[in-house]
């Protein structure tokens, strides 16, 4: 793949360049990392100012669409999900459930951040897979397992951007 630069504004309205040397896309987020980058980070499209080199190479409409987050529950929901706990439900199908899986993180917080991934409807993975969606990863991440999660196709995220995703639902 051939490199790709774009002006891109950030969730605090910063405009800063960008030079991906190793990246993917789909309809909603173009993910890679520059030439300094240990791990890929995830760029939204929309907020793209301008692309300044490599916009032949781009899918654009024709790029795979993106996951999508169940929306949070209601309080009435998680209360009868509470109630109905007490009787085993039936498991989602495979694809059906955005996964994700934390790593390189302290056991204390990985288990915080776990918490706010289940009550945001994410199926907690410990283990990357095919059907992974996100893995979330902090200081101390193996790169084994980040590869292993990009030949999945998932996006990788670091923990600001996981708590952006659950709290406004769309990629910082």
């Amino acid at each position: 793949m051939t490199t790709i630069k774009f002006s891109y504004r950030d969730a605090r309205g910063d405009v800063s360049q960008r030079e991906l040397i190793q990246w993917s896309e789909n309809l909603t987020y173009i993910q890679g990392r520059s030439a300094g980058d240990s791990f890929p980070k995830t760029f939204r499209k929309d907020r793209i100012v301008e692309i300044l080199f490599g916009a032949e190479l781009l899918l654009n409409d024709a790029a795979p669409p993106a996951p999508t987050l169940l929306p949070k529950p209601r309080p009435a929901d998680v209360a009868v999900s509470v109630a109905a706990s007490h009787h085993p439900q039936p498991k989602a199908p495979p694809g059906g459930v955005n996964q994700i899986l934390f790593t390189g993180f302290a056991a204390e917080h990985r288990a915080e951040l776990e918490q706010k991934a289940l009550k945001s409807g994410l199926k907690v993975m410990s283990t990357p897979g095919k059907t992974l969606t996100f893995l979330c990863y902090g200081d101390n991440a193996g790169p084994t397992k980040v590869a292993k999660a990009q030949e999945a196709g998932a996006f990788i995220i670091d923990a600001e951007q996981f708590l952006s995703l659950v709290t406004t639902g769309e990629m910082p």
